[in-house]
């Protein structure tokens, strides 16, 4: 019923965007989120439905303005899920490059330094926050184009966030588009004779998106807590005690949290069993920290997510302090 409410709520929303409805397009992105989390994550880990065609498809929700799943599905899966918070593996640590993610990282960073070269007096933390608020554009536009156009990712030499082999190039082009329409649209029926609403319809659904996206998904790994260097003797031992030492909870207590957030709260065990739903979390979670309490794997855990992003941030601007 939930996901229902959020695909009515979103269509609703996309259409007042066209319309030019300054409500309705307020309130898209966060509308658009509850539809995404609780459809297209659950689908590509396979715990939508039984039926892969109803997988496949409603991946596709987070088009056009949070990200494109062909693009998403190597990074999140096969790189993220794999290799967690491990900076040579989990591509998720570069989207904010130069920004760093990781304290290993960092430390290389400032051994591989020239020793007579002065520090600069940026920190990128600032970087970090810039681009967190355009992230959906990289994740819906430019990611998805640099494999189109064969162009490798800035800063690196190559594309660090291909698509998978099996998606031509014309698939890939039809994933685009509804992105680009998003983009071209308001400047073309709006910004020539309404130049503040086409403004505000240009870039709040990817502003806002970009802000929900960044959270949600980085709030659980960019911490202090949470690199692998801070995992206690014997943590990554084992590959479920270094997905939980890994992330990160919060308000893992809250059903409203759990609803909106889809189960992202309870990150690790999310990272520890990726094929269960989030519908199972609420009533396994107290199980599941039973057990963990039991095995010696300490839980990191935030009071909610306004805290989690506090220690984030404090975690990004300490790490790439020049």
């Amino acid at each position: 019923a939930r996901t229902i409410a959020a695909l009515v709520g979103t269509l609703a929303c996309w259409v007042g965007w066209l319309q030019g409805s300054v409500g309705l397009t307020l309130l898209l992105p966060a509308v658009h989120w509850v539809l995404i989390a609780h459809t297209v994550h659950e689908a590509t880990h396979g715990n939508l439905s039984t039926r892969p065609w109803v997988n496949y498809w409603a991946q596709f929700t987070s088009h056009p303005i949070c990200f494109n799943v062909f693009v998403w599905i190597p990074q999140h899966l096969l790189s993220h899920h794999q290799y967690t918070n491990d900076h040579e593996h989990d591509v998720d640590c570069h989207h904010f490059a130069p920004a760093l993610l990781s304290a290993k990282q960092a430390a290389q960073s400032a051994a591989d330094a020239p020793a007579s070269g002065a520090p600069g007096s940026f920190n990128e933390g600032w970087t970090f926050v810039w681009k967190g608020f355009l992230t959906t554009i990289g994740t819906s536009v430019l990611q998805p184009l640099r494999t189109l156009l064969e162009k490798p990712t800035p800063n690196f030499d190559v594309n660090i966030t291909p698509v998978p082999a099996a998606v031509s190039k014309r698939a890939l082009w039809l994933s685009v588009a509804p992105s680009l329409f998003v983009m071209i649209y308001p400047l073309i029926a709006f910004v020539p004779h309404a130049p503040l609403l086409g403004f505000f319809l240009e870039v709040w659904p990817w502003v806002g998106m970009s802000i929900i996206f960044t959270t949600m998904t980085q709030v659980s790994h960019v911490q202090s807590a949470t690199q692998p260097s801070a995992a206690p003797a014997g943590g990554l031992d084992c590959w479920t005690r270094a997905q939980i030492h890994t992330s990160l909870d919060y308000s893992v207590d809250s059903a409203v949290v759990t609803a909106l957030a889809a189960g992202l709260n309870a990150q690790s065990l999310h990272h520890a069993m990726p094929s269960v739903g989030c519908a199972h979390f609420p009533g396994m979670y107290a199980e599941y920290q039973a057990i963990c309490e039991r095995h010696g794997v300490h839980i990191r855990q935030s009071r909610n997510v306004a805290t989690a992003t506090r220690e984030m941030l404090e975690y990004v601007f300490e790490d790439n302090a020049p």
